[in-house]
């Protein structure tokens, strides 16, 4: 039979209770239903320019996939991505802007160290890319805004990871194609980074910042340092070393620190690869090296704040009580920060108790 285009206003909560419906059968619904369904969707996604997330939205508690599902079932046909993204800027209908990437080629070369440490960077779909990364340091969060949010609109949600039982923060951003770069083959890259000084140094605080430490520790009766870099890829691990080298540096040759198979005392994480590392150790270097590198992690600038302050030969009962206090105030911060993803998260109806 022939089914009346339906309007927003006719059948419009009737439709949307049907839409709720805890476990809906589209396959044993009968074909008028079906029709009007399939009518009242047309009209949002097509005729109202509604986006697939808009109309989960409408529906609520449902996500942009449930939409997809809905869509495919019923035979609507989605709009075709290009259309939609031209028709929401002429309309002005995009909630948030992306802007291009109008780095400098130090600040280029920042975030790609950051990224083969520790950034997820992905090609959702055509002409955008997305950034994400997880972490339980509110260090770590703050950066990630200040790098990308002059850029796009950064998505901060609580995620509970059921291997460790325990809570994180995951953000992640779309930004367009002007960041492509993050996606570029790491040979090139080091290729890349590697012609200038000032490139260079900005890629190494860029890796340090992600996945390295600044270690302040008691050797006897005095201080010691340490920068470290860490990761599972050898390779990556052998250009920092080379790299270091050939800013005259000393650092230790690559060393296997943790086999495959190894779990961590803290949240007993099992080592799937095995995790590789580079350390520089002389105390001079180390401050020297400190000194030059422009990174931005907050507590690494506090960690290289409190390092250069020292002296070889200080005794530790004199600085322990300061390396101490920061430690301190480093996991306090840190576990309020994972206490609020643990409360957010289960704020949350749609998640049980773990």
């Amino acid at each position: 039979m022939q089914v009346n285009r339906v309007t927003l206003d006719e059948s419009r909560e009737s439709l949307l209770a049907l839409l709720r419906t805890k476990g809906l059968s589209i396959k044993y619904m009968d074909e008028e239903k079906k029709g009007e369904l399939r009518q009242f969707l047309v009209l949002l996604h097509n005729d109202k320019g509604m986006s697939l997330n808009d109309v989960a939205k409408l529906i609520g508690n449902k996500t942009s996939g449930y939409t997809s599902w809905l869509f495919r079932q019923l035979g609507v046909k989605c709009r075709p991505f290009e259309e939609a993204r031209l028709r929401g800027i002429r309309e002005k209908r995009r909630k948030y802007e992306r802007k291009p990437f109008d780095g400098s080629d130090e600040d280029r070369a920042y975030l790609l160290g950051l990224r083969h440490g520790n950034l997820s960077v992905s090609r959702p779909w055509k002409g955008v890319v997305r950034v994400s990364i997880s972490t339980t340091h509110p260090a770590m969060s703050e950066l990630f805004h200040s790098l990308f949010d002059p850029y796009g609109h950064v998505y901060q949600h609580p995620r509970y990871k059921k291997d460790t039982k325990s809570y994180e923060w995951n953000l992640q951003v779309i930004v367009d194609n002007t960041f492509d770069f993050l996606l570029e083959d790491r040979d090139a890259v080091w290729k890349w980074v590697a012609e200038r000084e000032s490139t260079l140094l900005a890629y190494l605080a860029g890796f340090l910042d992600a996945e390295g430490t600044i270690s302040i520790n008691a050797a006897r009766l005095l201080i010691s340092m340490d920068v470290a870099y860490y990761n599972t890829n050898v390779e990556l691990i052998t250009f920092v070393f080379h790299s270091l080298k050939g800013l005259g540096f000393r650092p230790s040759p690559p060393y296997l620190d943790k086999k495959r198979g190894f779990v961590t005392p803290g949240y007993h994480i099992e080592m799937k690869r095995d995790y590789w590392r580079v350390v520089l150790s002389r105390f001079e270097e180390c401050k020297r090296l400190l000194g030059r590198l422009p990174i931005k992690h907050r507590e690494k600038v506090q960690k290289r704040t409190l390092a250069l302050g020292l002296a070889l030969g200080q005794s530790w009962i004199e600085v322990g009580p300061r390396v101490q206090g920061l430690r301190m105030t480093i996991k306090a911060s840190r576990d309020a920060f994972v206490a609020e993803a643990q409360r957010v998260y289960l704020a949350n109806p749609r998640h049980q108790m773990p």
